[in-house]
C-alpha cells in the first residue's frame, strides 16, 4: 500500500522529522553541553515555574468535575451508539496513557520517596506510609485530569463543531471562531509534535533499559547498547503491525488483553507476597492520599531543601500534560457515541483505582523487602540502578525467572500499545482532513511509529540520566499549557452557549437510533 501524501501535511511533518534530527544530533556528538545545558533548565523551570502546573492541575479538576456532574454531562460525543464498551475505553486509555510507565515505576518509586520523606516526617515507617500515598497521587486523578482537559476540547470540536481536523491548532481556531493567525496555527502544531515526541521520548527512555535488563536476566544475554537497540527494534515491528491492523482490531483487542496479563501479573505478586500487609498498606494509602490530596496538589515546600515537590511532583504533571495533546486525540478517536460524564469518570475513578491497586501491591512488596533487610534498595536506588531493584526483588522469590518473563511480557505489551496510541495521534494531527469515524493512513502511522524509534536510540547512546529525560517534558509543557488553558476556557462557554441547540440534535438522534434498532430487532425476529 503506498502512502497517499495529498491528505498530508508534510511541511509540519517534515519539519518535525527535521528537528528531531538536530536535536539528535546535537545530543550524540555534544552529549555533555547537552546534559549541562537541559539540567540548567529544568533546574530554573521547576524552581520557578512548577507553582504554575500545580494550579493548572487544580482548574482542570474543578473544571471536569463541573462538566461531569452538571447537565453538561449528558451530552454524547457523536451521533451514535458508543463505538467501544466502557471497558474498552479504560482499557484503551490506560494502555496508552499510563501503562508502561506504571510497570516501570512500579516497583521502584516508593523507594525513592522514602529518602525523601515530606512534610518534615523522620519516622521510618510513616515515610513508608506517606511514599505508597505519593505513588497514588501522582499516578491519580491529576493525570487523568491532565488528559481529559484537553482531550475534552478536542472532543468537542470534532463531534459536536464537527471540524475534521484533530490538530491542536485547528481546535484552537476553531473555538475561537477561526480568528487564529497562520502562522499561530504552524507553531502551535509544532509544539503539539514536539511535546508528544518529548512524552513518549521519557516513557521509552526509562522503559527501554528496564525490558532489556529483564531480557538478559532471563536469557544471560550481555545488556549491553547492541540488546538496547535490538529491543527498539524490536518493538517497533510489533507496534508498526499493530498500528497497520488499525486500533479497532489491533490495538482494542491488543489492550484488552495486556489489561489481564497485567492483572493476573499482580494477582500473582499479591499471592507470593506480604497479601495482608499489601492490602492494609494498600486502604491506608488511599485513606492519606485522599485526606492530604489538596496539600499534595498545592506543596511547594518553599522553605525546605529538598525540592520534593518541584522535582517529583511538579514532574509527573509535566510528564502527564506532555501526553495530554497526544492521549486528547487518541480519546476523542475512543470517545465515539460516550456521554462527558461517562467519558470522564470512567477513565478518572478507572484510572486512578487501578493505578493505585498497581502501586499499593507493588510498591508495598518492594517496601517490605526492604523494610526487612532483604533488599538493600536504598543503595541500589543511590548507585542509579533501578532495573537491579527489580531483579533483587523477584530473585527475593521461589519464581524469580517465572515473575521476570511475565513482568517483562506485560511491559512489552504495554510499551507497544503505548506506541500504537501516540503514532495514531500524531499522523491525526499532520492529516489535513480526517473521516467521521477520524481514521488516519495506516503508512502514515507506520511513519510516525519509525520516527519514535530514533529518540530512545538517542537516550541511549548518550547515557541519559533521569533528571536530563525528566528535562524534556518539563521544558516543553511550560510553552503549550496557556494554549490548553484557552482552550478548555473556550470550549466550556461553548457549551454553555451551544447547550440547548445541542441537545435538542441529539435528541432527534436518539429518536432515530431508537427507531432503528427496533426495526432492527423486527426484521431479524422476521427472518
Amino acid at each position: 500500500m503506498k502512502l497517499n501524501t495529498s491528505g498530508i501535511d508534510l511541511k509540519l511533518t517534515l519539519g518535525s522529522f527535521s528537528l528531531v534530527l538536530f536535536l539528535g544530533i546535537l545530543a550524540v556528538f555534544f552529549p555533555a553541553e547537552v546534559k549541562s545545558t537541559m539540567g540548567t533548565m529544568l533546574d530554573f523551570t521547576v524552581i520557578n515555574l512548577g507553582t504554575g502546573f500545580l494550579w493548572y492541575i487544580v482548574f482542570a479538576t474543578i473544571a471536569l468535575l463541573y462538566l461531569a456532574f452538571s447537565k453538561y454531562g449528558d451530552i454524547r460525543m457523536g451521533d451514535c451508539k458508543p463505538k467501544f464498551t466502557k471497558f474498552q475505553l479504560f482499557a484503551m486509555a490506560l494502555s496508552a496513557g499510563m501503562g508502561a510507565s506504571t510497570m516501570y515505576w512500579g516497583f521502584i518509586e516508593a523507594v525513592y520517596y522514602f529518602m525523601d520523606p515530606q512534610f518534615g516526617i523522620d519516622d521510618k515507617h510513616m515515610a513508608m506510609e506517606y511514599a505508597t500515598a505519593y505513588n497514588m497521587f501522582h499516578w491519580g486523578a491529576a493525570g487523568w485530569f491532565s488528559y481529559l482537559i484537553v482531550a475534552v476540547p478536542f472532543a468537542v470540536v470534532f463531534y459536536l463543531k464537527r471540524s475534521k481536523s484533530l490538530s491542536l491548532s485547528g481546535v484552537v481556531n476553531s473555538l475561537c471562531n477561526d480568528a487564529l493567525p497562520v502562522w499561530a496555527q504552524k507553531a502551535i502544531d509544532l509544539l503539539f509534535i514536539i511535546t508528544t515526541l518529548a512524552a513518549t521520548a521519557l516513557t521509552l527512555g526509562l522503559g527501554i533499559p528496564m525490558i532489556s535488563s529483564n531480557i538478559a536476566s532471563l536469557t544471560g544475554i550481555p545488556d549491553t547498547l547492541m540488546l538496547g537497540v535490538g529491543v527498539i527494534l524490536g518493538l517497533a515491528v510489533i507496534f508498526s503491525l499493530s498500528s497497520y491492523i488499525g486500533i479497532e482490531k489491533g490495538m482494542a483487542a491488543l489492550s484488552s488483553a495486556t489489561i489481564y496479563i497485567c492483572a493476573g501479573f499482580i494477582g500473582l505478586i499479591f499471592i507470593i507476597g506480604p497479601s495482608a500487609l499489601m492490602i492494609n498498606n494498600l486502604s491506608n494509602g488511599i485513606g492519606i492520599m485522599l485526606s492530604d490530596y489538596i496539600r499534595m496538589s498545592t506543596s511547594t515546600d518553599p522553605f525546605g531543601s529538598t525540592l520534593f515537590p518541584q522535582y517529583w511532583t511538579v514532574f509527573f504533571l509535566a510528564n502527564w500534560i506532555s501526553y495530554s495533546p497526544g492521549i486528547g486525540v487518541f480519546i476523542t478517536k475512543i470517545a465515539q457515541g460516550q456521554k462527558l460524564r461517562d467519558l470522564i469518570l470512567v477513565l478518572v475513578i478507572g484510572g486512578t483505582l487501578g493505578s493505585a491497586v498497581i502501586f499499593g501491591i507493588c510498591g508495598t512488596f518492594t517496601m517490605d523487602l526492604v523494610n526487612n533487610g532483604v533488599v538493600d534498595g536504598v543503595k541500589l536506588i543511590n548507585e542509579g540502578k533501578p532495573a537491579a531493584l527489580v531483579a533483587e526483588v523477584f530473585g527475593s522469590t521461589s519464581i524469580p525467572m517465572i515473575l521476570t518473563a511475565i513482568y517483562l511480557i506485560t511491559m512489552i505489551l504495554f510499551t507497544v500499545t503505548t506506541l500504537d496510541g501516540t503514532s495514531y495521534s500524531l499522523a491525526g494531527i499532520a492529516t489535513k482532513q480526517l473521516d467521521d469515524e477520524a481514521n488516519v493512513s495506516p503508512m502514515f502511522r507506520l511513519f510516525w511509529c519509525m520516527l519514535l524509534t530514533a529518540l530512545p536510540i538517542i537516550f541511549l547512546v548518550i547515557e541519559a540520566d533521569l533528571n536530563i529525560m525528566k528535562s524534556f517534558p518539563v521544558l516543553i509543557v511550560t510553552l503549550i499549557i496557556p494554549i490548553f488553558f484557552v482552550a478548555a476556557v473556550k470550549t466550556l462557554q461553548y457549551l454553555k452557549n451551544n447547550y440547548n441547540s445541542i441537545m435538542a440534535h441529539q435528541n432527534e438522534q436518539d429518536k432515530i437510533l431508537g427507531i432503528a434498532d427496533e426495526q432492527s430487532v423486527d426484521n431479524a425476529a422476521k427472518a
